[in-house]
């Protein structure tokens, strides 16, 4: 897909009561700083979805590159789920780009955000899907964050 030639997808816009899924692309997560965050997200009013094998390990990474591709794409095909934000950015996410299944990304059209090395999937995502992506904080960098920064 060219999105020069086709339009654009906007996600729906969130709203509180809202569902975020949390997806890891990279490295095992610190437990107790994405608990504080998750804690954080609720309070801004939001439901949380941590799928089943997001604390998974293979090395640095957080599971297989086949196994943090398909959490992706479960998301982003639960209907429950409004947005997806990444736990927290770096090299490994780059390993899972071609194996980003673009098709289902167009087809259920969410919030995606995250920034450092997540940027390339949301190039990615934009440029073979048409999908709007958002630069925006990670779910580990939230427990961390300025006040502002949560708003």
């Amino acid at each position: 897909m060219n999105p020069s030639n086709d339009k654009q997808i906007r996600p729906p816009r969130l709203h509180p009561g809202d569902t975020i899924g949390i997806v890891d692309p990279y490295s095992p997560i610190d437990k107790s700083v994405f608990d504080q965050s998750l804690n954080i997200m609720e309070s801004m009013g939001f439901r949380t979805v941590v799928p089943h094998g997001v604390f998974e390990r293979n090395g640095y990474l957080a599971g297989s590159d086949a196994h943090r591709a398909k959490l992706v794409a479960s998301l982003f095909k639960d209907p429950d789920v409004n947005a997806i934000v990444c736990a927290k950015g770096g090299f490994g996410c780059l390993r899972i780009l071609p194996l980003l299944n673009f098709d289902v990304m167009r087809a259920n059209p969410k919030v995606f955000i995250g920034h450092s090395d997540i940027t390339a999937l949301l190039a990615a995502i934009t440029a073979q899907s048409g999908l709007v992506t958002f630069h925006g904080p990670l779910v580990t960098t939230l427990a961390v964050a300025p006040e502002f920064t949560r708003h």
